[in-house]
């Protein structure tokens, strides 16, 4: 049996960090220390990201991009909307005295179709008289019917109230605007759309976001916000005004009695009140179709409004 010449260099017995540790405390305080506080900062460090994780997924208010995208994913996801090629709405109107009383009832009903250049419109209404009323475009411009028969768009538009501005407004201009709410909140992720959370704040008692919507000049310049449900996501009221920095009295809109059409959850009522609290004018939304099988002259300028042109 050889004796080992150099009895240092046999094999060292491995101990686990905390024997060891002890040992070297004994020997090499210094090293010890470093050591130990290399632990301490690494399980800070742990500790840290954890909360950091658990801000950004649970506490962090969203940011405008993100409390969009919630909102879309809400009402049913840009899949579903990016499905929809096409379809139409009828709006109720009823206005109200200040009893509560409709004194004003009209009905509308709104044909939409997207196309690569954007998308076609039509509107179609009665007259007080109980006469239908259909407005529409093409690339020759505004064309119009009064119970079956050619009338001038623009005036006809203006007798039905379907104009926004006096000093430039088009036929089609507040169909335009309907359709753009209909389409709340899928629209906010258009070209040129600056979403901002303004933070929160209470309606009627209780904690909403608010989400501030602005334009690219070259876009708009007028502008939205949207006080939104923290658990829903849903719109509960919305507010607009005709500039992007004006704080004049802006037009308030509460969407309420939301219903699924399709894979798309809509509200079914859009309210407006008075100063006094009481009710001034509602719209309902009914009769939705998604995608209907339109025949390809559909949107069309009629018959009889070609051969009046030619």
């Amino acid at each position: 049996m050889k004796n080992n010449p150099h009895p240092e260099e046999e094999k060292k017995v491995k101990l686990p960090l905390n024997d060891e540790l002890e040992v070297r405390d004994l020997i090499k305080p210094i090293v010890v220390r470093r050591i130990r506080i290399a632990q301490f900062a690494g399980l800070i460090l742990l500790i840290l990201g954890i909360g950091v994780f658990i801000w950004i997924q649970f506490i962090k208010p969203p940011s405008g991009k993100r409390l969009v995208g919630n909102m879309i994913d809400a009402v049913g996801g840009a899949e579903a909307w990016n499905g929809v090629h096409g379809g139409s709405f009828q709006r109720t109107h009823h206005l109200y005295d200040e009893k509560g009383k409709i004194i004003k009832e009209e009905h509308e009903t709104f044909y939409f179709k997207n196309n690569p250049a954007g998308h076609q419109l039509m509107i179609k209404s009665y007259t007080e008289e109980g006469y239908p009323v259909v407005v529409g475009s093409d690339e020759k411009g505004y064309w119009a019917l009064l119970n079956d028969k050619p009338v001038d768009p623009h005036a006809i538009a203006k007798k039905m109230e379907f104009m926004c501005h006096e000093d430039k407004c088009v036929p089609l201009c507040a169909s335009e605007m309907a359709l753009y709410r209909f389409a709340l909140p899928f629209k906010l992720t258009d070209y040129g759309v600056k979403p901002t959370n303004a933070g929160t704040t209470t309606l009627n008692g209780e904690k909403v976001y608010i989400l501030n919507v602005a334009f690219d000049p070259k876009v708009g310049h007028d502008r939205w916000v949207f006080y939104v449900d923290p658990q829903s996501k849903l719109t509960r009221k919305i507010e607009h005004y005709a500039s992007e920095k004006g704080n004049e009295q802006p037009e308030e809109i509460f969407l309420s009695d939301y219903k699924k059409e399709g894979n798309i959850q809509i509200s079914h009522s859009n309210k407006y009140y008075r100063s006094n609290g009481k009710i001034l004018e509602e719209y309902l939304i009914s009769n939705v179709q998604f995608n209907p099988n339109y025949t390809t002259d559909f949107f069309n300028r009629p018959q009889q409004l070609s051969m009046l042109n030619k």
